[in-house]
């Protein structure tokens, strides 16, 4: 079984911390909001099978603002100083010890105080919807997590004792290193101590707990991320997810505080960045043909919505 500790990242330069942290991740904006001449990005990573913990920090306040996880779920809980997470209409301030779970599909917002290291679990989606099925939750259906810390403080103890038998384990090459089966036991205790000690709930925020996200949804999205170029439709999607259009519509309003269509236009959106990062501006590609490429007919809309997520115009990012 594959153990090792090592040195993900160390760097002043932020462009590169901004695409190596992704790799981590997901694709996200970075941006340094005060004392940039602080900025110094450190990266750890201990990583047991399927199951990686980082430690972070960034030597200056800092604002994030990824996409939607899609294949993982972390647990945050800064070591040191200070980290805000938003998320739709809620917004809570970690300190030392407090941790935070944020499912696959949540959309959210990092604000980093300059002093914080933030220690991060990161799991697979499936090893924790599995650990919820076993919990007890609905088969077939996505673990959602509400913003909140672990339920008791019991938990909060325990869910951390766990996270450190863990690293010890992936750094030190410990006992349950030199056999597949205690690494496989020890990662599926992991998930169910997620499952077992942080809130499940819907997602904005007011659900019973135990609730999650109904497969239909979870297949509308899947289908959404891996086909965004398609013609899709209201209509095309419930047609998708065996719904009416009227239910499709309301599941997302209910379970994800949007409708169908803007969370096709968030991945769109997400894809059209990620073109213009990538692409080389001397090779003739401009904005319009990556905005067209991706749906977006309105090139004003389409420039104005951008720099309201990304923080700055379209043509900006396919400068730099």
């Amino acid at each position: 079984m594959t153990t090792r500790a090592r040195t993900l990242l160390d760097t002043r330069d932020l462009a590169e911390a901004q695409t190596r942290v992704a790799a981590s991740y997901c694709p996200h904006e970075l941006t340094v909001t005060r004392r940039p001449v602080d900025f110094h990005a450190v990266q750890t990573e201990a990583l047991l099978g399927e199951v990686a913990v980082h430690q972070l920090s960034y030597g200056a306040d800092v604002e994030v603002e990824p996409t939607p996880l899609g294949n993982w779920v972390l647990v945050s809980t800064p070591l040191r100083g200070a980290l805000t997470i938003r998320s739709g209409r809620t917004e809570r301030t970690l300190t030392v010890g407090d941790s935070v779970a944020i499912d696959p599909y949540r959309p959210f917002s990092l604000s980093w105080e300059a002093g914080c290291r933030l220690q991060t679990v990161r799991l697979p989606r499936h090893l924790v919807d599995e650990a919820g099925e076993s919990a007890g939750l609905a088969s077939g259906s996505t673990v959602r997590f509400g913003l909140g810390g672990p339920l008791t403080p019991a938990g909060a103890r325990s869910w951390l004792a766990v996270v450190a038998l863990l690293r010890h384990e992936a750094t030190e090459q410990g006992q349950f290193t030199r056999s597949s089966l205690l690494t496989s036991q020890l990662i599926r205790m992991l998930a169910a101590a997620l499952v077992g000690t942080h809130p499940v709930v819907d997602a904005d925020e007011g659900g019973r707990p135990g609730s999650v996200l109904p497969r239909g949804l979870r297949k509308v999205m899947e289908l959404v991320e891996r086909e965004p170029e398609a013609e899709l439709s209201v209509a095309v999607l419930a047609a998708a997810a065996s719904l009416s259009p009227r239910t499709l519509q309301e599941g997302f309003r209910r379970h994800l505080d949007m409708t169908p269509m803007e969370f096709v236009r968030d991945v769109r959106m997400a894809r059209a960045h990620e073109a213009l990062a990538q692409a080389d501006p001397h090779s003739g590609t401009n904005v319009a043909q990556i905005a067209y490429q991706w749906g977006f007919g309105n090139l004003g809309r389409f420039a104005r919505d951008y720099r309201s997520r990304y923080g700055q115009l379209p043509s900006t990012t396919l400068r730099t």
